[in-house]
């Protein structure tokens, strides 16, 4: 074995061994990172408390299509149920609202939802909130999730007959004149959650469905939050909403200030740039004028002012140029050798040509029309 590949095969030792010590000093950690729902998650929103009800032998059922629990003006869920409903469905089924009222006072549970959109479907009073006589008021501070990533920060408190537990709920509106169990908001009077008596039933009033949503069960006690909702019963029906609001819509009501301040700069900017390029005029068309109308302008011109012989000359010498480029000797002939020259090169008559030469411009209009125009003729045939 030669030295240098002794040398070769000692390196390579070296720095196997140095990346095998450096990877044994190496403290490893496993961090797990947040990406995010899955896409079944993103489609179906209740999810998670499908699969959180489902450990506790309970079941929640998305309605999909009206036959399920609505028929011939009657409610057909049994009285285990409890119906969990967006209220902005109220006016995608026909005769729905009096099913719910009858539904309700027979012994069934309501789980009723406010909807953001609840002002532009004219939701603000109905049959249902006239039942339980609850007034819906704007909250005096509106509670958004920021990120689904961040825990929030608990701002009611649920107690039950053997323990309690803190929620998130997310709002923009409250409740008040609840004449059953209220669940205020910490540090304020105001009224979350709302759940009453009604004849052999109950509603519960939520402002918003959020804290039991793929988002919002991840974190505080949303889970319990959802076993107090359903209570005793075994099956929770989801009944949403299946239109969606239009995002002009989605933005007047996020920030009508905005759009007006938009619309407003933007009429400004238009103003602004009418004034510097100037006002939207047709452009310019340029089209061709027969040259019989300049002959005709410029003649009448030339007449009126007395400089008819100014206009025969300058045709004169125009023609003149042109015949010496092809007969150098062309001003030393005479008128009639001129015109003969002249309609030997260009095929007119030597008559007219004659007079061309001869006779000064016609005081009729069209006489002195053809006659400029003559010229010109021959000027081009030269």
């Amino acid at each position: 074995m030669s030295k240098s590949k002794g040398f070769l095969i000692a390196g390579l030792a070296i720095l196997v061994i140095a990346v095998v010590y450096l990877i044994s000093i190496i403290e490893w950690n496993m961090v797990e990172e947040e990406i995010g729902l899955t896409r079944e998650a993103e489609k179906e929103p209740l999810l998670a408390a499908s699969l959180f009800l489902e450990s506790y032998q309970k079941d929640l059922t998305t309605i999909t299509t009206p036959e399920s629990f609505f028929k011939d003006g009657t409610i057909t869920l049994s009285k285990d149920s409890s119906l969990l409903i967006d209220e902005a469905a109220l006016v995608e089924y026909d005769g729905i609202i009096p099913a719910l009222v009858t539904w309700v006072k027979q012994g069934g549970h309501l789980v009723y939802t406010l909807s953001p959109r609840r002002e532009q479907l004219d939701l603000e009073y109905n049959d249902v909130i006239a039942l339980s006589e609850i007034t819906v008021i704007d909250a005096e501070e509106i509670a958004f999730r920021e990120s689904v990533l961040e825990t929030p920060v608990s701002n009611g408190m649920i107690t039950d007959d053997d323990h309690s537990f803190s929620v998130h709920l997310a709002h923009r509106f409250t409740f008040e004149n609840c004449a059953g169990l209220d669940i205020a908001k910490k540090d304020s009077e105001a009224t979350l959650i709302c759940e009453m008596g009604v004849n052999d039933g109950y509603i519960t009033f939520l402002p918003s469905i959020n804290a039991i949503s793929n988002d919002g069960l991840r974190h505080l006690d949303h889970g319990e939050y959802l076993l107090w909702l359903i209570g005793k019963n075994n099956k929770l029906v989801y009944l949403p909403s299946t239109q969606s609001t239009s995002w002009a819509v989605l933005l007047w009501q996020w920030s009508w200030q905005v759009v007006l301040l938009t619309f407003l700069l933007s009429l400004l900017l238009m103003w602004q740039l009418s004034m510097r390029l100037g006002l939207a005029v047709e452009p310019s068309k340029h089209a061709k004028n027969l040259f019989a109308k300049h002959i005709e302008a410029v003649g009448n011109f030339l007449f009126k002012y007395q400089h008819h012989d100014v206009l025969k000359n300058a045709l004169l010498i125009d023609l003149v140029n042109a015949v010496e480029k092809r007969h150098p000797k062309y001003k030393q002939l005479n008128l009639n050798e001129q015109a003969s020259l002249i309609s030997s090169l260009t095929g007119k008559s030597t008559s007219d040509i004659y007079l061309l030469l001869s006779e000064p411009l016609p005081e009729d209009e069209n006489q002195r029309i053809k006659f400029i125009k003559l010229f010109k003729e021959l000027r081009n045939l030269l």
